[in-house]
């Protein structure tokens, strides 16, 4: 019994030697792929990386790896910053032999999560005054935010509508853009679209001036056509008995489509060098920000 204790007590002893070898040698892989990863994508700070594989070392020797999970956050990707990026690989195949011949791996199954913030869009997409945030329907968002018109302080509605463009892109287009200044009217630019005045500040325009000026019978009420705002602006004296600024006008004018809408719509693509069969697979809109699920399969990495 005594030469069985010694015997079991030395097994563990080993055991535990083993198992703290194995997770010294996951833990130096994780860092030195860390590494790659960061100086790959020339990142700031390294990524986590998470080698889910026991025992590894055998794993290794036997030259497939179970899984394995990387967090990169920050990621530069152009016209604006991708917050997060979440990744998996299963059944990494070695490329070469061990230890001295390794010449790659194969990532036979690839999952990734990428997140566009609201924050870094609002910041990057190139409408700062604009604010973005998740719509009431399926893959839409609305923007709305205060735009400086002609001396007041105007507010900029619009709907956006999310959708993927083949397996490698993703574009937001702009719909339903108006442009409200309190008290006095709605503007919505583009074909269709017009001038609005509110009840009481139509109800002091002169109809039969409105009439002279427009060409046509036109009331004050409804003023929805692109050319009336072309009309008030060449006869500034129509809106002497309103009290608003001629600069108004002007400005709104100047607000014509497609410039609103360009302002606030974004369009994204993955490079053409990624290694493998990667495509975009779902797009999503979260209350953080426009979530983009990727695959791939048997991707090749150095």
């Amino acid at each position: 019994m005594r030469i069985t204790a010694k015997t079991v007590v030395a097994l563990a002893v080993v055991l535990a030697f083993l198992a703290l070898g194995d997770r010294w040698a996951v833990l130096y892989a994780e860092n030195l792929a860390a590494r790659q990863v960061q100086k790959a994508l020339k990142l700031r700070a390294e990524p986590e990386v998470h080698i889910d594989s026991v025992p590894f070392i055998g794993q290794v020797l036997a030259g497939s790896i179970d899984h394995v999970t990387v967090d990169v956050p920050d990621v530069d990707a152009g016209p604006v910053s991708v917050a997060q990026v979440k990744g998996t690989a299963d059944d990494i195949r070695i490329v070469g032999s061990l230890p001295s011949s390794v010449k790659g791996a194969v990532l036979s199954r690839v999952r990734g999560d990428v997140l566009l913030d609201f924050k870094d869009l609002n910041r990057e997409v190139g409408a700062s005054q604009i604010h973005l945030r998740p719509g009431p329907g399926k893959n839409t968002v609305l923007a709305g935010g205060d735009l400086p018109v002609g001396g007041k302080q105007a507010q900029v509605r619009g709907r956006a509508h999310l959708q993927r463009t083949g397996d490698r892109g993703l574009r937001m287009t702009v719909r339903d853009t108006r442009v409200v200044v309190p008290g006095l009217l709605t503007y919505v630019p583009g074909k269709g679209g017009g001038v609005q005045l509110t009840a009481p500040v139509a109800d002091k325009m002169d109809e039969g001036e409105l009439q002279q000026a427009a060409g046509k019978h036109v009331r004050p009420q409804q003023m929805m056509k692109g050319r009336m705002l072309d009309t008030l602006v060449d006869h500034p004296s129509l809106l002497a008995p309103t009290g608003i600024d001629p600069s108004l006008i002007r400005g709104l004018q100047k607000l014509r489509e497609p410039k609103v809408a360009q302002q606030m719509e974004f369009s994204a693509q993955l490079p053409d060098n990624l290694p493998g069969d990667i495509r975009l697979r779902d797009i999503s809109v979260t209350k953080n920000g426009i979530r983009a699920q990727l695959t791939g399969k048997d991707v090749r990495v150095g």
